[in-house]
């Protein structure tokens, strides 16, 4: 039968306008569920919104939270590709064999932190000097936001340069430095040169404080922390005046006592000296230590020798962590001109027993043998943190507050 020019038999039209109806029903089906998820993704936004804010430093409780392990997470860097991890935290490369602890993620309650961006840390730290000031813990928190921003500066833009007192690493292409100054007491002490190993020896100028305070001149970003250190279990050898008459005449104080007189030196001084600047200045509380395993009912540990995951009691506070410190420096720093932001980094590394170093360490720069490995009792070391690890959040939690 022969088709007429310009039409198409009735069968081929059905046919046809069936398809474009079927096609139209998917479509539409779609339509819904693409409508659906959308709807299901808004209400989630708004779920969160409603159950979390995004963190605000006056409203956020930094201790409130918890631990989430996150095996996916991806790491900031790790031992063995910054080059300016120090061997004595730097657990991974000294045979450490267990590598959860790297992928715990703290968690708050009531708040989002922001996600770290190195760039937009470095955007904030253009033309500025950042120092970090304390001990060797305070050391490893400043290794820790290096080690977070160096690779994403070319190798020829960057510098390091490091002396026993003062520390310095240049973004260049920034303008900008992020430093470490060692000052364990932050008061003057004899060993701010070199370390006296043996902590009956230490004596402070619990009332001295301009020799090192002439550094802190000039700084955009003050991180203080001092805490380990006063809690030797010895009393606190006390100087009045200077150390050219020798180290005779010293008194003897509670810890608590020697912290407070020192820490009202260390506050007297920021008032006096950075009250007129736009020096912004923060505090890390105490960094906990993890000596005793029966703080977290482990009665036959040793220390944090063998510890692989965290505390998961809710408000777990161990015996290496003293409150009576937090309070002194509270109590000093609300009657200050110049405001203080406390980084509280206390709690929540409270429950991080499995994050120190404990035998994959070193003593004078060497490794600890598998002999000394073997040995935790005497040689475990469950005050420094790895790196990476836990020192990370502490950063994470500076960095939503800048």
């Amino acid at each position: 039968m022969k088709i007429p020019r310009g039409r198409f038999p009735l069968s081929i039209m059905v046919i046809v306008i069936c398809a474009l109806a079927f096609t139209g029903l998917i479509f539409t089906e779609e339509l819904r569920k693409i409508s659906e998820e959308k709807e299901k993704q808004s209400n989630k936004a708004r779920y969160i919104k409603e159950d979390k804010i995004y963190f605000n430093p006056k409203q956020c409780r930094i201790e409130k939270g918890k631990w989430i392990f996150n095996s996916s997470s991806m790491l900031y860097y790790t031992d063995m590709n910054c080059p300016y991890v120090d061997i004595q935290v730097a657990c991974l490369r000294n045979g450490r064999p267990d590598r959860d602890y790297l992928f715990w993620e703290w968690q708050l309650d009531d708040c989002i932190l922001p996600e770290f961006n190195a760039i937009v840390l470095l955007e904030k730290l253009r033309g500025k000097r950042l120092m970090f000031v304390g001990d060797s813990l305070q050391r490893g928190q400043w290794q820790s936001l290096v080690c977070m921003v160096e690779c994403h500066i070319p190798f020829e833009k960057k510098s390091m340069n490091r002396t026993t007192t003062l520390s310095i690493f240049k973004a260049m292409e920034y303008n900008a430095s992020i430093e470490f100054y060692w000052a364990p007491f932050l008061v003057q002490s004899n060993s701010d040169t070199k370390i006296i190993s043996d902590v009956s020896k230490r004596i402070l100028r619990v009332d001295s404080i301009s020799k090192h305070g002439q550094h802190w001149i000039g700084v955009d970003i003050l991180v203080f922390n001092t805490y380990v250190w006063w809690m030797s279990g010895y009393k606190i050898k006390s100087l009045w005046g200077s150390f050219t008459n020798g180290e005779e005449g010293y008194e003897e104080f509670d810890a608590i006592i020697a912290y407070r007189i020192g820490l009202k030196t260390w506050a007297n001084w920021i008032d006096s000296n950075l009250n007129q600047t736009n020096t912004r200045i923060f505090f890390t509380t105490a960094s906990p230590t993890h000596m005793r395993s029966s703080d977290w009912n482990r009665k036959h540990g040793i220390r944090c020798y063998n510890e692989t995951k965290p505390v998961r009691k809710r408000g777990y506070w161990g015996s290496g962590s003293d409150k009576r410190i937090m309070e002194v420096i509270s109590s000093i720093v609300e009657r200050m001109k110049v405001p203080i932001t406390f980084i509280n980094i206390t709690q929540l590394s409270d429950y991080r027993k499995d994050g120190h170093t404990s035998v994959y360490t070193e003593t004078e720069g060497i490794v600890f043998t598998e002999e000394q490995k073997a040995d935790p009792q005497n040689y475990a070391d469950c005050i420094h943190w790895c790196l990476p690890g836990v020192p990370d959040t502490w950063n994470k939690i500076f960095y939503a507050y800048l």
